[in-house]
């Protein structure tokens, strides 16, 4: 009978033989994984090879822990000679970083040269597609409207480029030289955009660099637009129209523009966000109320006052169902701008908001009634709406009504049911 060699005390570790035909030998041992500790065993098709692994594993457990046994042999090489010559290096003064952290760097250094290499030809044009589609179920219809409108300007001057190639210096270079795609004055070159709109157009572009760069999709190794501050913006007063204003910018739309009627009356007289003004339904109005409900919007539902202008001037116009404006969001800024042009009054940024609420706190001399009508803090009223206006001056703007034309007798339409009578 064959002498058995004399094995080695294991006390990591447990060789045992099995049944199993082709790999009967299995070691047996503990490692660790997420935090958690188990036992698990590497099966061998001969006893010298599985006692020679054992052998190996159980010291390295004994020299490095249980935690750290599997760290391959090469590893603890490239560790060592780290340690040597950082050693070395700080001999002469050298700051030397840290092992993870190097190691960190260098494979971030390669995910990015190989994302580069393998996302090269994407486009700039596909990226703002595939963005426009992700964000379609997670932002609003408005929203989603600027983001198509902002992107696809940039898209249109650099949507050949690969995403990879747009620099910091270029977006800065783009967003310093956009210009108003409105030009009533046939101007040569029309007026640059403003700091707070070019702001805007920074933080679409940041929102599409930080979804291209972002690991799971690598279509740009980083953020390009990270590195630009937004501009600073001077903080001006709150405008509000002059009653004088108000009432040409009205009449002139009940005039020449009567699809605007429903939507203006809404802002001027009821203070509503232009997203809630444009998608109200004129159905939901009743003429004998003193107040009606908006639903949903930026701050959630509220209750608004009906106000005797907002009133004549809806049933001003014939519609009485629907939305307040029939068409895009788009075409809705166009023919604002051309009322305004047409009434010969200066257009103030959400002027008719910023007018509601400037007059109405003037005339009830009650801010937080206010903000809870327009559905915002007394803050936020005071900070970038309340306009200074006197109470006579309010009284002039909430008198505001239809000019009634000579030979022609004024309708009182019930909006409810939607019947005119003389």
């Amino acid at each position: 009978m064959a002498k058995q060699p004399k094995r080695p005390e294991l006390t990591h570790c447990k060789v045992s033989q099995t049944t199993h035909a082709r790999a009967p030998w299995r070691v047996f041992f503990t490692t660790e994984e997420d935090g958690k500790r188990k036992r698990v065993f590497k099966s061998f098709a001969s006893e010298v090879n599985a006692w020679s692994f054992a052998e190996r594993k159980d010291l390295d457990i004994s020299n490095h822990g249980v935690r750290f046994g599997d760290i391959p042999a090469e590893v603890r090489r490239a560790f060592d000679y780290f340690r040597d010559e950082s050693a070395a290096l700080r001999g002469i003064g050298a700051e030397v970083p840290r092992f993870e952290d190097l190691v960190s760097t260098a494979l971030a250094d390669i995910r990015a040269r190989h994302q580069e290499t393998a996302i090269a030809a994407l486009p700039v044009a596909e990226s703002v597609e595939k963005f426009i589609d992700y964000k379609r179920s997670r932002v609003g219809p408005r929203q989603l409207n600027d983001l198509k409108d902002r992107l696809k300007r940039f898209a249109t001057e650099h949507g050949d480029k690969s995403m990879p190639s747009i620099t910091t210096t270029l977006v800065e270079s783009w967003l310093g030289n956009l210009r108003s795609l409105r030009n009533p004055g046939n101007n040569g070159k029309p007026a640059l955009l403003a700091p707070l709109t070019r702001n805007h157009y920074r933080a679409t572009l940041h929102a599409l660099f930080e979804h291209a760069s972002a690991p799971a999709r690598g279509w740009c190794p980083r953020n390009v637009v990270s590195e630009l501050e937004p501009e600073q913006v001077a903080s001006e007063e709150p405008e509000a129209y002059s009653p004088e204003d108000s009432g040409k910018v009205m009449q002139t739309a009940l005039d020449r523009k009567p699809e605007l009627v429903p939507f203006l009356a809404l802002g001027f007289f009821a203070g509503l966000r232009v997203s809630e003004a444009e998608a109200f339904d004129l159905g939901k109005l009743d003429k004998d109320a003193a107040e009606f409900r908006v639903a949903g919007g930026k701050t959630g539902a509220r209750v608004v006052p009906f106000t005797a202008a907002c009133k004549e001037w809806i049933l001003s116009q014939p519609r009485r169902k629907g939305r307040a404006w029939l068409q895009s969001s788009r075409k809705l800024v166009d023919e604002v701008a051309a009322l305004f042009l047409l009434a010969g009054v200066q257009q103030i940024d959400n002027g008719a908001r910023h007018s509601f609420i400037s007059y109405r706190c003037a005339e009830t001399r009650d801010i937080a009634a206010v903000a809870d009508e327009c559905g915002n803090s007394i803050g936020t009223i005071k900070k970038h709406y309340r306009s200074i206006v006197t109470a006579a001056e309010a009284t002039k703007f909430f008198a505001i009504r239809p000019e009634k034309k000579r030979g022609r007798k004024a309708k009182i339409t019930n909006i409810e049911a939607g019947r005119a009578s003389a």
